[in-house]
């Protein structure tokens, strides 16, 4: 196995081409734009070495410098692209990746493989919220395990790598670990609203009465995403990114693509816009990224609008999946983390844990420092 550095175009293709492997977005050489700056990026591909050359998975590498040091901490966000099914592949590609960390001067490096562990489906959780005694996802048997997962988790520690996951609920530091899917293949829009459950549908009859209207928007739109996002930042204690962080964003996956990646819907109400969202698709798979909605309006259900306005367009772009992305574990009543789960069960689909992520420690003193302040943050 040999690491290469590739092509944006070489990349971005490869994860077009391959989405059997089902990619992240967040591997794509537009993300390595979205992050410059703070970080820098290279794309790098993984070619077998069995005598035909052939490349064989990918990974968006981000890389920070150290203070004072010429060491870095690499970082290999909901990746490597590779398939996990291999074991001895995908063995000889982490020793591969942990070369290349330290001819490179890594002094750490993490990863994220996209790999499920397990799955529950939305009448297991709905049951599961109902009974006060269950507290988590954790304490009910899942509908699906996955015996790849268990095997990756063996290499991976064999290898040398050791979890990264310190929040049993999955919402820690880094990506999520918990997620909620909607399944989309050989769906019509029809099967997805017979799916939801009766308040969405409710909700979305409630929003045509109203006369809630969607439509996308274009650059020049993301001002009022923002005002609604910092209003909804100001409501539920977040700090919002500035608006040029979506500008930067916006042209990172638009600027060089025939068919935009990252779609901006807004819903009009009364003549305003009280509601916005982005959305990002790749390959097989689309994603709910961002939402925001003012106090103004809401009880015309312009948010649910939003939700089948996205959907649509995720049918209509034949993926095979509608991500709603990060949930936490918790089944908590008095946990404020909960209305997320009960917001997107509503739509049927499923919750879903992955991995999570993985860290090699080069420099073991580094890296604790490293941690350190990644949970002062």
């Amino acid at each position: 196995m040999e690491i290469r550095e590739i092509s944006g175009q070489e990349h971005q293709s490869f994860l077009i081409y391959r989405r059997d492997l089902d990619p992240s977005f967040l591997q794509s050489p537009s993300w390595g734009e979205v992050k410059k700056g703070a970080w820098s990026y290279r794309s790098i591909g993984f070619f077998d070495g069995a005598g035909n050359d052939e490349l064989i998975g990918t990974a968006l590498v981000l890389i920070r410098k150290a203070p004072k040091i010429n060491r870095y901490f690499f970082y290999i966000p909901e990746g490597p692209t590779i398939a996990p099914e291999n074991s001895e592949t995908y063995e000889r590609a982490l020793k591969a990746l942990i070369s290349y960390g330290k001819k490179h001067g890594a002094f750490a490096l993490r990863i994220g493989p996209m790999v499920v562990k397990a799955r529950w489906e939305a009448d297991l959780i709905k049951s599961a919220l109902a009974d006060e005694s269950i507290s988590s996802l954790n304490e009910i048997t899942p509908s699906f395990v996955n015996p790849v997962a268990h095997s990756l988790e063996h290499i991976l520690k064999s290898s040398g790598f050791a979890s990264s996951n310190d929040d049993p609920d999955g919402f820690g530091a880094g990506q999520p670990r918990f997620l909620y899917q909607l399944p989309l293949k050989e769906k019509s829009r029809g099967d997805l609203l017979a799916g939801f459950n009766q308040l969405w549908r409710r909700n979305i009859k409630k929003s045509e009465s109203e006369g809630v209207q969607v439509r996308i928007g274009t650059r020049e739109d993301l001002g009022e995403f923002h005002r609604i996002y910092v209003e909804t930042a100001q409501r539920d204690n977040f700090t919002p990114r500035p608006l040029s962080y979506f500008h930067k964003m916006w042209d990172a996956f638009n600027l060089d693509s025939a068919q935009p990646d990252l779609v901006l819907f807004l819903a009009h109400w009364q003549g305003k816009v009280v509601a916005s969202s982005i959305y990002i698709e790749l390959g097989g798979h689309s994603w709910y990224l961002y939402g925001a909605s003012s106090t103004e309006g809401r009880e015309a259900r312009p948010s649910n609008a939003l939700q089948w306005a996205m959907m649509e367009r995720a049918i209509n772009a034949h993926s095979d999946v509608y991500d709603l992305r990060g949930i936490t574990a918790t089944l908590d009543k008095n946990n404020s983390h909960v209305g997320l789960l009960q917001f997107k069960v509503g739509v049927g689909g499923r919750a879903v844990e992955v991995m999570g992520e993985w860290d090699y420690a080069f420099n073991p003193i580094l890296y604790l420092a490293f941690r350190a302040y990644l949970n002062r943050r």
